[in-house]
């Protein structure tokens, strides 16, 4: 897929969620939760009209700057893996944490504090699966600073896949507890 589809795909899958709160603006209270504890405690609301829209257009534009700054780096560079898997956290994040949010307001019972786990759990897995493998050569592009040595910035990879596998392991292990 093009750089400038998947652009505009993940820009629309940010905003889809909108299309849910328009269905369901009637039956949601005019202070809706957005912060929650690890124990599903409310402690942030917001008006409805910016819980509904205004995080969704927020988070779009997140997407739209990560993806231009993301496009400029590495133009000429074929994309590695993890790039094409980190493009798309910000998409589902957005429309994982919207349904949370929009279920809880409408009075169903969900577990925050699980889901929360289980979304970031995965998530660590996935990144410290392909940190290991990001060659040298795109590292430059993509971080910063720059690295300057191939050895340490294979080895910081290294170290950091463990260290994201790991969370996300406790991660997963902490569901039954949270």
């Amino acid at each position: 897929m093009k750089k400038n589809n998947i652009m505009y795909l993940s820009i629309v899958i940010c905003l889809l969620p909108i299309i849910l709160g328009i269905v369901f603006y009637d039956d949601l209270p005019n202070q809706m939760p957005i912060h929650f504890t690890i124990k599903d405690q409310v402690d942030n609301y917001a008006n409805k009209n910016i819980a509904l829209f205004a995080i969704p257009i927020i988070m779009a534009i997140v997407q739209t700057i990560c993806l231009i700054v993301n496009n400029n780096r590495l133009k000429e560079e074929k994309e590695p893996p993890i790039l094409k898997i980190l493009k798309w956290i910000i998409p589902t994040l957005t429309v994982l944490i919207y349904l949370i949010m929009l279920l809880f307001s409408l009075g169903v019972d969900i577990w925050i504090g699980k889901s929360i786990c289980l979304i970031l759990g995965i998530l660590l897995l996935i990144v410290g699966n392909y940190l290991p493998k990001v060659s040298f050569a795109v590292g430059r592009h993509i971080s910063h600073p720059a690295p300057k040595n191939e050895a340490v910035f294979k080895k910081t990879n290294k170290i950091m896949g463990y260290i994201f596998v790991g969370l996300g392991i406790i991660f997963l292990l902490l569901i039954p507890f949270v």
